[in-house]
């Protein structure tokens, strides 16, 4: 029989009841966990949690990742073999959709801030009514030092992990693709800093998608690859675990010119660690990577608009853009709401006047709004974009460790048609923003991407989505173009693991056919809208013992990695996690021959020691 998720509900009645009796629930890592009573938000959108005021600066950098411990005790890694991947080929026919009853995506709306928090010796959990996903927001205010500790002032959503479904019940699963790969470089930061890895900050789909697997190009331009594999799972023997990957292709640049809005953030909070440093490098970067045709504007913010050095799009090369970039300095609040707003209107302008251009807001924050609106919705309605044939982009850069908001800018960029990401050094920042690597970027091949999968009743008996919580989206939602289905820049890749009870005649060595897989898009500035088929074919079976097959098998350990250390803190959960995350460090030594002189393959080893030492090997002693 398949392995259950466990029921949250169980656990969270008798937690509620202890915190209403103001019972301290330990969690793990060394940090207490208090769950405050707290009134339910609007229940059209997610109230935005309140950071507190700038904590210390972050520790030194950390030393050079250390090289993959002995292996532990845990089931042979022969057992958890993947298999060879099969490339299904797209076909022109779309597949019949299957619906079911399904909670719509939160329409946004305003929320009014909440005072600052003072800062405590725990890590509080702040309950928020969040339609549809029966999430929390976790907000850390822990200030203890390096190892045994979160970074103070740290705010995640917490995402309620998605139980299996049965297929006689519902075999359609839909969700936006994402290219996102914040959450696993902002743990990886964690860990090199010293600290333990927040459970709430890990959304599984953007360590999986943080990995190039290396997919071959799709034959066309104006198509994706979609690549499928089913393999053994390697935790559980009555599981199987499937991967399908959507690649983009890689498009010639097109001359298309670039209006760019930089939207930087100048609030006291900045002046922790290096954060003013890396905002401005990674603007100069943007600014230096620029073509004489593109356009760049600069806004700065802090409980305002800094008027004085506000920029209207000039040439790139233009000296008041690069003095602006130049005067970034940390002084005042935080009122994203202004900048976005001004950086909106800016931007809709030079799009108007260039309507053949490709747009892009970009934010540069540690995301600890504190004046105006603090919720990302109501930041959003302020400053909506409302023309669909050429939409502006929102891409949000985070900056800092504590005093961090993780939700804002996620949310932001998810609903605002962009992509979010995580820069912890100035030459990370450098690197992003290179004009090989922003050009790239900036070239948009799909937007408002989504792919519905419908598996196949009579080889697959049920199913489960590993990690992509707050990616699902209700069935009927799947046909309608929406603002936060993500947009894929061109040669991107998407790749999407599934946690699968197969029937019992399923055999090793035989080509299954699982189901099939559509997905649908939107061309930029064209806005014309697409849709590709392809059948969910793999071969069942050991993967050759290669390069292509140790990708294939660090994508699973990736997934199933962040999927169970996700699961955390609840105290019964702590045990099982322990002993599956030493099963998943074994196989990962296991692909050291193939893989092992690749920086992705190092870091990943040096997170899993890390995330593992902080879990308890005993069981936890409390009740459920």
């Amino acid at each position: 029989m398949r392995k259950k998720l466990r029921n949250l509900t169980a656990i969270a009645l008798p937690l509620a009841l202890a915190m209403a009796l103001g019972l301290a629930v330990v969690g793990c890592g060394g940090s207490a966990m208090e769950a405050p009573a707290a009134a339910p938000a609007a229940p059209q959108a997610p109230a935005a949690p309140q950071a507190s005021q700038p904590a210390a600066a972050a520790p030194a950098p950390a030393p050079a990742l250390p090289a993959p411990a002995s292996a532990p005790t845990s089931a042979p890694a022969a057992q958890r073999a993947p298999v060879q991947a099969m490339a299904a080929q797209p076909a022109g026919a779309p597949m019949t959709q299957a619906q079911r009853a399904a909670t719509a995506a939160p329409v946004p709306a305003a929320a009014a801030p909440a005072p600052a928090a003072p800062a405590a010796p725990a890590m509080q959990m702040q309950t928020d009514s969040k339609q549809g996903s029966g999430g929390q927001v976790a907000q850390s205010q822990s200030g203890v030092g390096p190892r045994g500790g979160q970074p103070g002032a740290t705010t995640f959503e917490d995402y309620e992990r998605i139980g299996f479904e049965h297929t006689s019940e519902d075999r359609v699963s839909t969700f936006s693709l994402d290219t996102d790969r914040t959450s696993y470089h902002l743990a990886l930061n964690w860990a090199r800093e010293g600290y333990d890895v927040e459970p709430d900050s890990v959304r599984a789909e953007e360590w999986i998608n943080a990995f190039n697997y290396g997919y071959a190009q799709p034959s066309r331009d104006d198509s994706f690859a979609v690549h499928t594999a089913v393999m053994p799972h390697p935790l559980d023997d009555s599981l199987a675990l499937a991967r399908i990957a959507f690649q983009a292709p890689e498009l010639r640049d097109d001359g298309r010119p670039l209006n760019v809005t930089l939207v930087l953030d100048a609030s006291g909070s900045m002046a922790d660690g290096d954060r003013v440093g890396i905002a401005r490098a990674a603007a100069e970067a943007i600014r230096k990577s620029l073509r004489r045709d593109d356009r760049i504007a600069v806004v700065h913010f802090t409980d305002g608009v800094i008027d004085n050095l506000t920029v209207e799009h000039q040439k790139p090369d233009s000296r008041k853009v690069s003095r602006s970039i130049d005067k970034l300095e940390p002084h005042g609040s935080t009122n994203v709401q202004a900048g976005l707003d001004l950086g909106v209107r800016l931007a809709h302008e030079a799009r108007r006047e260039r309507p053949d251009s490709h747009n892009y807001v970009i934010l540069m924050s540690d995301g600890v709004a504190n004046v105006d609106a603090t919720n990302p919705f109501a930041i959003l309605e302020s400053a909506g974009d409302y023309d669909s044939r050429n939409p502006l982009r929102l891409i949000t850069i985070g900056v800092g460790i504590q005093n961090y908001n993780d939700y804002l800018l996620e949310q932001l960029a998810q609903h605002g048609n962009g992509w979010y990401r995580y820069l912890n050094d100035t030459g990370q920042a450098r690197a992003t923003f290179s004009r090989e690597n922003w050009l790239a970027l900036s070239i948009p091949f799909a937007d408002q991407t989504r792919a519905q999968v419908t598996w196949n009743p009579d080889v697959v008996e049920s199913w489960r989505i590993v990690g992509y919580e707050n990616r699902v989206t209700a069935d009927e939602n799947f046909a309608q173009a929406r603002k936060e289905f993500a947009e894929i820049p061109s040669g991107a890749a998407t790749t999407v693991f599934y946690e699968l009870e197969l029937v019992d005649y399923a055999s090793r060595g035989e080509v299954l056919n699982l189901g099939d897989v559509e997905v649908r898009w939107v061309t930029p500035v064209a806005n014309e809208s697409n849709r590709q088929h392809a059948q969910i074919l793999a071969q069942y079976d050991d993967a050759p013992n290669n390069r292509d097959g140790a990708l294939l098998e660090l994508g699973a350990l990736v997934a199933l990695a962040s999927d169970r250390y996700s699961s955390l803190p609840y105290p019964d959960a702590q045990y099982e996690v322990h002993d599956e995350l030493s099963t998943l460090k074994e196989n990962l030594r296991s692909l050291d021959r193939q893989i092992g002189e690749l920086a992705a393959y190092r870091d990943f080893a040096f997170l899993m020691e890390h995330i593992a030492k902080d879990i308890p090997r005993q069981a936890s002693g409390y009740s459920r």
